[in-house]
C-alpha cells in the first residue's frame, strides 16, 4: 500500500489534480471486535461450518489474567476482540475490516478515477489511447491490517466518505481514535477542514504510514532523513557486541550488517523515486559504515572500489536498483485488478499534464535503472512474466554492472592522480606583476586584486581609505 499511495501522489502531480487522503487510526481495533458480529460475517461469506466451529471453540470462555511484581491477578473473562498472538488474528481482523469498509461504502461513488490497461508496454505514451481495450477503475480505500487511508479528489467527497466510515464503525463496535486520524493534502490552496462527531481531524504535511513517510510535497528527503537516522543508531548500538568483536569474522559482520543495518536504511525503497543526489547521500552512509566496520580511516588512503571488495557487498546504486526491479517484475506479474497494477499502468480519468518536462517519475526510475544494467526496456515484461528467469536475469546484470561501474571509477580515479601529478612544479605567472603562483585557481584569485591591474582603481581605493 506504501507502493499505491505514493503512486497514486505521482499521478495527481503529473495531472495536476489535487488530492485528500485521511489516514484512519482505530482505538484497540483488534481488541474490540465484536465476536458474534464477526462469527456472523464468516458464515455470510461462505467458511466452512467445520472451520468456523474450530474458531468459536478459539474465543469461547476466554479468560485472562494481568502480573505484575510475580504475582497474578484473578482470572477475567474476555468477551470481545480476536485472540492475541493467533495466527489467525490478523487474517481474521481484515476479513471484519473489509466487510466495515463494504458497508460503509457500498453504494458510493466518491474516490478516485482511473483509467487502466496492463496488457501494453509500461513505456509506451500511446498505450492509453486505444479506448476500446481501457477498463476504468475506483480507487477510494487502501486497507493493510488495522491501518487504512481514505483518498479522493475533493475535500467534499473526503467527508462524505469519513462520515460514512464513523457511522458504519458505531455498527460494528469499533471507535475512531480521532487525536490520531489525520488529513494530508497535496496541490491544494487552503487546508481542508474535515469533522467526525463534530471534531476536526488534524492536518498535516507528513505521515507516517506503515513505517514510510509520506509528505505532501513528495519528497523523499524527510524520510531518508528517518532512515539514516535509525540506520545510524543501529550501527552505533552494535559497536561492542559486533563491529569490533575480535571473534566475529568479516563475513559474519557483514551478513548481520544486512539484517539489521541495511533492512533498516532501505526499508520502503522498492518505492522510491530518488534523484541521483539522494542515491548519492545513501552511498555515502553506506560506504561511511562499512569503513567504520573495517577499520578503515581516511588517512589509509583505500578507495571505495576497495571497501566494497573487502565487504564483499554492492554499491548502494546496485542495492537500490535490485529492490525496485525484483518489486517491478512482482506488480507485472500481479492480476488486473490489483491497486498497485492498476495505479502503476494508468492515469487518473481527469486532469491534463502540464506542458515542459514533468517531475521525476517512478517510471522513469526503473527505465534508467534498465538502462544502466542493459536490460531491453521494450521486452522486459516477458522476462518477468518468469519470476526465476527475472531475478537470474537481474543477478546476472546488476553484477556486470556494478563491476563497470566499478572500473570506470577506477579509471577516472587514476586519471585524476595523473593529472595531479604532471601539474606537480607547475607555476602559473600573473600576467600583471609576474608573481608565480602554484595552481591555477590560485592566479585567478590573485589577478582580481593584483595592484597592477587596474592601478587608478587600485589608487583610488588607497586614498579612499
Amino acid at each position: 500500500m506504501i507502493f499505491s499511495l505514493r503512486q497514486l501522489q505521482e499521478k495527481c502531480r503529473e495531472q495536476q489534480m489535487p488530492l485528500y487522503v485521511s489516514f484512519i487510526d482505530l482505538t484497540k481495533a483488534f481488541d474490540l471486535v465484536s465476536r458474534d458480529g464477526l462469527f456472523k460475517i464468516l458464515h455470510k461469506i461462505g467458511c466452512p461450518p467445520k472451520l468456523q466451529s474450530l474458531i468459536e471453540s478459539f474465543h469461547t470462555d476466554m479468560k485472562g489474567t494481568v502480573q505484575f511484581n510475580g504475582s497474578c491477578s484473578e482470572p477475567f473473562s474476555i468477551s470481545s476482540g480476536v485472540k492475541q498472538g493467533c495466527v489467525l488474528a490478523p487474517t481474521l481482523f481484515g476479513i471484519f475490516f473489509a466487510l466495515l469498509f463494504k458497508h460503509a461504502f457500498g453504494s458510493a461513488t466518491e474516490g478516485i478515477y482511473l483509467r487502466t490497461r496492463s496488457d501494453g508496454k509500461l513505456f509506451n505514451l500511446s498505450r492509453l489511447k486505444a479506448k476500446t481495450k481501457i477498463r476504468e477503475t475506483l480507487i477510494r480505500d487502501m486497507i493493510f491490517a488495522d491501518d487504512a487511508a481514505v483518498v479522493t479528489h475533493t475535500q467534499e467527497e473526503l467527508q462524505s466518505l469519513m462520515s460514512r466510515f464513523s457511522m458504519a464503525c458505531k455498527d460494528f463496535g469499533l471507535t475512531i481514535s480521532l487525536k490520531k486520524t489525520n488529513v494530508l493534502s497535496q496541490d491544494t490552496v487552503t487546508p481542508p477542514a474535515i469533522t467526525v462527531d463534530d471534531y476536526q481531524l488534524d492536518v498535516v504535511h507528513q505521515f507516517t504510514y506503515l513505517g514510510s513517510t509520506i509528505t505532501d510535497n513528495l519528497s523523499l528527503d524527510a524520510e531518508l532523513d528517518k532512515r539514516i537516522g535509525k540506520a545510524a543508531s543501529t550501527l552505533a548500538r552494535l559497536t561492542t557486541r559486533v563491529w569490533t568483536n575480535p571473534r566475529l569474522t568479516t563475513a559474519t559482520k557483514m551478513a548481520v550488517y544486512n539484517a539489521c543495518v541495511i533492512s533498516t536504511l532501505l526499508y520502503g525503497s522498492e518505492t522510491w523515486t530518488t534523484y541521483a543526489r539522494q542515491e548519492r547521500r545513501l552511498n555515502a552512509f553506506h560506504l561511511r559504515g562499512l569503513r567504520r566496520i573495517l577499520g578503515i580511516t581516511w588517512q589509509d588512503k583505500v578507495s571505495n572500489f576497495e571497501v566494497l571488495t573487502r565487504a564483499g557487498l554492492p554499491s548502494m546504486y546496485t542495492m537500490l536498483r535490485q529492490r525496485r526491479l525484483r518489486w517491478l517484475g512482482h506488480v507485472r506479474r500481479m492480476e488486473d485488478g490489483r491497486i498497485p497494477k492498476d495505479i502503476l499502468y494508468g492515469e487518473l480519468a481527469s486532469g491534463k499534464r502540464t506542458t515542459g518536462r514533468p517531475n521525476l517519475r517512478f517510471k522513469d526510475v526503473v527505465k534508467r535503472d534498465m538502462k544502466a544494467i542493459d536490460i531491453n526496456t521494450q521486452s522486459w515484461e516477458d522476462l518477468a512474466a518468469d519470476r526465476p528467469k527475472w531475478r537470474g536475469t537481474l543477478t546476472t546484470q546488476l553484477k556486470s554492472g556494478e563491476t563497470n561501474m566499478m572500473r570506470a571509477s577506477e579509471e577516472k580515479r587514476a586519471r585524476r592522480k595523473l593529472r595531479n601529478n604532471n601539474s606537480q612544479g607547475t607555476t602559473y605567472s600573473c600576467d600583471f606583476c609576474g608573481k608565480e603562483c602554484l595552481s591555477r585557481i590560485g592566479l585567478f584569485s590573485h589577478q582580481r586584486r593584483c595592484p597592477r591591474r587596474c592601478p587608478r582603481q587600485f589608487d583610488t581605493n588607497q586614498d579612499e581609505n
